[in-house]
């Protein structure tokens, strides 16, 4: 039952703040509502006991991703279409971390808080869910995809910094 609550929060979230990057106008809310996606699939994740692949979605693209999407935000120089109120996003910031924080923290100390057991897990493979399984699926099975997905993301970081460049002002000839 419990399980289906934490499942139930979690997805709901993942789709609150989904429609959050589409429907934002300014591109930062946009942003910051992504990383409360991938922050709430992380939770999924964990829920699926697949602990590598929920840390590794925090690390890298909530992480990294993000920061490149970011920079990227900032380099292209949008302009914001209303003034931030700081008071209201502190408070949303802070609600937000305190609530997943606590839902985390339930989770994974539920059964010696509570007794509550958990699910038996499903039998899977041995080296099911491993860093060396994924890495040998990544870099035999998936390499190709892995690839384009790597010069398709430098294609559009390039892409934006020309976009971004502001044209040169050319020199007058001196007469």
């Amino acid at each position: 039952m419990l399980s289906a609550i934490f499942f139930w929060m979690f997805a709901s979230a993942a789709c609150f703040f989904a429609f959050g990057v589409i429907l934002a106008r300014n591109p930062m809310h946009s942003a910051v509502s992504l990383v409360a996606t991938l922050i709430a699939l992380a939770g999924l994740f964990l829920q699926l006991h697949a602990e590598f692949l929920a840390w590794i979605l925090i690390i890298v693209y909530t992480g990294a991703v993000m920061v490149l999407i970011i920079f990227v935000i900032s380099l292209l120089n949008l302009h914001r279409e209303e003034p931030i109120n700081l008071t209201l996003a502190r408070r949303f910031g802070i609600t937000f971390v305190g609530i997943f924080g606590f839902m985390i923290f339930v989770y994974l100390f539920t059964d010696s808080l509570t007794g509550f057991v958990y699910p038996k897990k499903l039998p899977a493979p041995e080296e099911f869910g491993s860093a060396a399984s994924l890495a040998a699926d990544l870099f035999t099975r998936y390499l190709l995809p892995f690839e384009l997905a790597s010069i398709l993301l430098t294609a559009a970081v390039i892409g934006a910094v020309v976009i971004a460049r502001k044209p040169c002002e050319e020199e007058e000839p001196k007469e």
